[in-house]
């Protein structure tokens, strides 16, 4: 039986290939805007469903119980940071706190749009292999609004049951380092809390996978047919549900696939931070001997400035030079997800024929529609 997914993992080494060489500067450079770009918010939205749910839980839990116990050992002494803070803000005007409550999820809304807008940007160029970036931007916007709303949505339903569990988990574990028995807010029982957490689980489950699926799956079929995200996601499961298993496939190997790029890219980090930072180290030390020794470049303000710029240029190094390895994972990671979606339903996906490899059995059904 043959896998899509696992398909698609030879068929976008080709996609990559053939979009990134041979090499032209002014495409790598307007795909490493698309790549940072599109790591600006789309990657954490896609999975805000888990990470709200640990984090709340962890947070709130630990919080109580330390505020309420005294206790400040491991990762219940976040009370003694948060317990103040607390205080702080509660001491702040009501109407203060709305606008700044309404303010950062505005600012948090735009960024996560304007990251999905160059994720679409960067569909087009699989589309037509041609790389620009306003355009693009400009012409999706529309639709990364849609994408972004009903990503945001999802998050929303997914923290309900999450911060319910967590205040039951608060209350729970206050209520036992003060040698009551544990019961939750109102007494419920056990079994009630388990089902809490399970539930709360579950749907953190679902809403990160409905994320996931509408960013990598559904957002290339939105750019491939020109439509919104609800004609999107029809399109798509009119394919999808005949082919289930293909899905399960897809997201471990995503998994695997996208770990591996992680990997990639944090030992080039590894590598090259570690080579810049010792010629920094060396800048230094011979910086420091006219200055009258090591110690002056944080006794002096000579110094201080000497410092200040070899960090900034050490960290500008480390970002260019590892650059190329981010533009290849991020277009290698693209392409393996709109090449699975060119398996799954071919015709959705926005993969140029060019950049299918000649000796595919069915290079016409990958192209854009």
């Amino acid at each position: 039986m043959s896998w899509h997914a696992v398909d698609a993992v030879d068929r976008a080494v080709d996609a990559t290939r053939r979009l990134l060489f041979p090499f032209e500067a002014v495409r790598w450079v307007k795909l490493a805007a698309l790549a940072a770009g599109m790591a600006g918010g789309g990657a954490a939205a896609s999975h805000v469903g888990a990470s709200s749910l640990g984090a709340s839980t962890a947070g709130l839990v630990g919080w109580a119980t330390s505020t309420s116990t005294g206790v400040g050992a491991g990762p219940v002494g976040i009370g003694r940071i948060v317990g103040p803070a607390a205080e702080r803000v509660a001491g702040l005007d009501d109407a203060l706190l709305v606008a700044a409550a309404v303010g950062g999820l505005v600012a948090a809304f735009a960024l996560v749009t304007c990251s999905v807008a160059f994720r679409l940007a960067f569909y087009d160029a699989l589309a037509t292999t041609e790389v620009a970036l306003w355009r693009p931007f400009r012409t999706r916007f529309r639709q990364a609004l849609g994408l972004s709303a009903v990503v945001t949505a999802g998050a929303v339903v997914a923290a309900i049951p999450a911060a319910a569990f967590a205040v039951v988990a608060a209350d729970s574990a206050v209520s036992g380092a003060a040698g009551v028995e544990v019961g939750g807010v109102s007494g419920a029982s056990e079994v009630a809390f388990v089902a809490l957490g399970v539930t709360a689980g579950g749907v953190a489950l679902i809403g990160t996978v409905g994320s996931r699926l509408t960013l990598e799956l559904v957002a290339p079929a939105m750019v491939a047919r020109d439509v919104g995200v609800l004609a999107g996601w029809r399109t798509v499961w009119a394919s999808l549900r005949e082919s289930l298993s293909d899905v399960a496939v897809y997201l471990a190997v995503h998994a695997v696939v996208a770990a591996s790029a992680g990997i990639v890219r944090a030992v080039a980090v590894a590598s090259v931070g570690g080579v810049v930072a010792a010629v920094g180290l060396v800048v230094l030390v011979l910086a420091a001997v006219p200055l009258g020794g090591v110690a002056a470049l944080v006794e002096t303000t000579a110094g201080a400035i000497v410092l200040a710029t070899v960090l900034l240029c050490a960290v500008a190094a480390v970002a260019v030079l590892t650059l190329p390895v981010l533009i290849v994972a991020r277009t290698y990671l693209t392409a393996y997800e709109v090449s699975t979606l060119a398996g799954l339903a071919p015709g959705l996906a926005p993969l140029a024929p060019t950049l299918v490899a000649s000796d595919d059995s069915e290079p016409a059904d990958s192209g854009p529609v």
